[in-house]
């Protein structure tokens, strides 16, 4: 079949897509609680569409360890495992230092123009005080931002299934302004060393955020814990 030369492809997000997509920021945000059941009735009639497309949606969901299902009983939010928080934070770590190492070599000016409007957004957010999980999927952005650089797309697959279960946590455990700003100095600390195209030290700064990172939220934990 003949297909025009002017012809441009749009990649349309399916049904599927969409409610695993808005269904999986519900349970990041925290929307859906752990424990919280999932009605795929009332999801299909949220969205406007037959159970099929829902019931897929929700085995990716399963997929990611979002929900589970009992089948012929129930589906249910996983709870927040906050007692093994590394299975996340240590992939993470090392996936980012080494992207951010490739993307030391391959970044261009209009590279680090995204760079710093993500971030100049980052800022704006911590000083407006807006919701937390605003602030997180703007810092979220910014590493995208240096995975996309780096031109591996596994890396960016692999990460985005860590984010998520990341960005769950801190939503639940992160109310500190002042460690977003931590954040958002991070930020700025990763902009000099690829502006200076400085490997080594774009690499260890990026360890160093992880490293603070998950110490920060352990303490945060901890005294959740104890009140």
């Amino acid at each position: 079949m003949p297909i025009p030369g002017n012809s441009k492809a749009e990649r349309r997000i399916s049904a599927k897509e969409r409610i695993f997509e808005t269904v999986k920021d519900w349970i990041m945000e925290g929307q859906l609680a752990p424990g919280e059941k999932i009605l795929d009735a009332t999801i299909a009639e949220y969205f406007q569409v037959s159970r099929t497309p829902v019931r897929e949606a929700i085995q990716l969901l399963e997929q990611q360890k979002l929900v589970v299902s009992y089948p012929g009983k129930t589906t249910l939010v996983t709870e927040l495992d906050t007692d093994h928080i590394e299975q996340w934070y240590a992939p993470m770590q090392v996936l980012h230092q080494l992207g951010i190492t490739l993307a030391v070599d391959r970044i261009e000016e209009k590279d680090m123009d995204s760079l710093r409007q993500i971030h100049l957004g980052l800022k704006e957010g911590i000083q407006k005080k807006e919701s937390i999980f605003y602030i997180l999927k703007q810092n979220k952005k910014f590493y995208d931002e240096i995975l996309l650089v780096a031109r591996n797309t596994y890396l960016v697959d692999f990460c985005n299934t860590l984010w998520t279960h990341i960005l769950r946590l801190e939503q639940n455990v992160l109310n500190q302004y002042d460690i977003l700003e931590e954040f958002a100095q991070d930020q700025e600390q990763l902009l000099e060393a690829l502006e200076r195209k400085d490997q080594f030290s774009a690499g260890m700064l990026m360890k160093n955020h992880w490293d603070r990172a998950v110490i920060q939220i352990r303490n945060l934990i901890a005294g959740t814990k104890e009140e």
